[in-house]
């Protein structure tokens, strides 16, 4: 593997570490919201699948960008 590779496999898996973390906090905060009785199981269902599909697909737009760069980090 070339060390452009590496250096992109590194950014790649940051940046997904990053928005994953993003999301999960969303879901820790509507299910706060949840749990306070302030919505609804329903309401509750359909902004956890919206942050996840958004969470994802932010991801695998990151991952379809990156393809467009050669990426060396300095040492």
């Amino acid at each position: 593997m070339e060390n452009g590779d590496k250096s992109k496999d590194f950014l790649r898996f940051q940046v997904n570490r990053k928005v994953t973390n993003l999301y999960k906090n969303f879901l820790f905060m509507v299910e706060d919201l949840y749990n306070n009785r302030e919505i609804d199981e329903e309401t509750f269902q359909r902004i956890r699948k919206r942050i996840l599909d958004y969470g994802n697909d932010t991801i695998r737009e990151i991952e379809e960008n990156l393809d467009n760069f050669d990426i060396e980090l300095k040492l």
